[in-house]
């Protein structure tokens, strides 16, 4: 059986072309964008530039599945859990290592295919939509004209993998012929990118409000049906699979600590955040806000899949933002709904006046967007060497003891299980439970650590103390590390302690690659 969505995706393509100049300028625009990704890309892949914690937590989480443990508990012989990461990304990413890839390289290697296909998703889309192969392409390739876009290949997120799917979902779904089988895969594909992000379910929202304004009732509760049924599938493997730990590690971790207030106020956070860390994005949803004035003053918002789109992720993550703990690579989301949005109805434009304006004004965002992508190059990617997390490594030596690192990345590159996966986590968990830091600061006091390895601030710094104190570990932290352990090393982002015992007394820490 198959169900003919008829009309609904697009109104016929534009008779007229649009010139020669508007096009060669945009090509010209997506050239630069690509060039400066690969720069980006090639140099922070050498130097593991934006292999952050948050990334880190991500390869500590497949190193313990690697090892057997799905979701650690919040505390237990091993130290410290506690996350709000959902699964499919890690999972995937220990498979990778469980073939013998090596950890970062496997990271690298599942970032940099999630980013491809969701650059694939978008053009299919977007043909699905009736834009044209060479404006898809183009449109498809100015997701990399944003920070978050570039930052999902070589920064090991699951930010990249559920938009993907997301994405391919809704390719699947804007097809004219809905067959049983197609409405079960773009399930599948919601359902997937669920997995891979809690926060994904935009795209599923988006596509059963526009199948119910087309008409198409039976099928849009078909998909509902489906998708909801995997979700419960997935929620299912992991209570089943963690043991039962996973209730109680999202109960205690999903929202962050914030409240109704602290949700109330996510729009406003949003929009600071994405001014002050990647600001390319307000130009595009400018752009397509524009473009969404005018679909909902024709009357046809819910009729528009990609306006439905636009506003469902826009809401979602605003919403999010009410939780603190939130950086850059929330917005690929806001970036890939912007851009079908504005593609979709450049491709609608028959009047050839106006489609060379929005032609222009697509490449003319990108061309602006290239100037903050530059800038994170010069200031951002450069301000690392070679090779750091190998010198961290070689000055702790081959301690039999177990690393504390800020970063849990290193402990998972010396072969050891970290014992804090996330300390802005653990300092949430201690705030509800003032006695659950106690083990981690014994164990500073007793010198347990064979190391201790910072990456954010310098805890003799007064700036360090309160970072340590309201961002990380939690109260006491750096106090206790302070009393114990002593500076021996420096190398760019990482601070490198040693237990006292054994440092002579008089010897300077090594400070290289300054």
């Amino acid at each position: 059986m198959s169900v003919t969505a008829g009309n609904v995706n697009c109104p016929p393509s534009p008779a007229e072309g649009i010139g020669r100049g508007p096009r060669l300028f945009l090509f010209f625009v997506v050239a630069l964008i690509i060039l400066i990704a690969v720069v980006r890309a090639s140099y922070c892949w050498a130097t593991d530039a934006w292999v952050n914690h948050p990334a880190g937590v991500l390869i500590a989480m497949a190193a313990d599945l690697k090892a057997g443990v799905f979701y650690r508990p919040l505390f237990g012989p091993a130290g410290y859990g506690g996350t709000r990461y959902f699964p499919l990304y890690f999972v995937l990413h220990a498979v990778l290592m469980k073939m013998g890839l090596p950890v970062l390289l496997s990271a690298y290697l599942l970032s940099a295919l999630a980013m491809v296909s969701l650059l694939a998703g978008v053009f299919y889309l977007l043909r699905g939509l009736e834009v044209e192969p060479w404006l898809a392409a183009c449109s498809a390739a100015a997701l990399l004209a944003a920070i978050s876009g570039q930052q999902s290949l070589f920064s090991p997120h699951a930010d990249g993998l559920a938009s993907s799917l997301n994405v391919w979902g809704l390719a699947v779904i804007v097809r004219p012929r809905l067959s049983h089988g197609k409405v079960f895969m773009a399930s599948l594909l919601f359902t997937l990118a669920w997995s891979a992000k809690v926060s994904t379910v935009f795209g599923f929202a988006a596509a059963f409000i526009w199948l119910i304004s087309a008409g198409l009732r039976a099928t849009a509760w078909e998909l509902a049906g489906e998708t909801c049924l995997g979700y419960l599938v997935v929620g299912t493997a992991l209570v089943v699979g963690s043991q039962g730990r996973f209730v109680e590690i999202f109960k205690a971790c999903a929202s962050g600590g914030t409240g109704l207030l602290g949700f109330a106020a996510g729009p406003w956070n949003l929009l600071v955040q994405i001014a002050r860390l990647d600001p390319a994005v307000l130009l595009f949803v400018a752009l397509a806000l524009v473009v969404l004035v005018q679909v909902v003053v024709s009357g046809k918002f819910l009729r528009n899949l990609p306006a439905l789109f636009f506003v469902a992720v826009l809401v979602i993550t605003a919403l999010m933002f009410g939780s603190p703990g939130l950086n850059e690579n929330h917005f690929l989301d806001i970036q890939v709904a912007s851009v079908v949005l504005i593609a979709s109805s450049l491709a609608q434009v028959t009047a050839r006046l106006y489609r060379q304006v929005g032609i222009c004004a697509l490449a003319l965002v990108m061309l602006m967007a290239a100037v903050p992508l530059l800038r994170k190059f010069k200031n951002g990617d450069r301000r690392f060497h070679d090779h750091r997390f190998q010198e961290v490594l070689a000055t702790v030596g081959d301690t039999q003891k177990p690393i504390l690192s800020e970063n849990p990345v290193i402990p998972v590159l010396a072969g050891q299980q970290p014992y804090v996966l996330d300390p802005w986590m653990l300092r949430l968990l201690r705030r509800n439970d003032v006695y659950f830091g106690e083990p981690l600061l014994q164990s500073l006091h007793n010198q347990t650590f064979g190391a201790v390895v910072l990456c954010m601030a310098d805890p003799r710094t007064k700036f360090g103390q309160w970072w340590y104190e309201t961002g990380q570990f939690g109260p006491g932290f750096a106090a206790a590390l302070n009393q114990n352990y002593r500076l021996v090393a420096k190398f760019d982002d990482q601070w490198v302690y040693l237990p006292i015992a054994g440092i002579p007394e008089k010897q300077e820490p090594i400070i290289n690659f300054q």
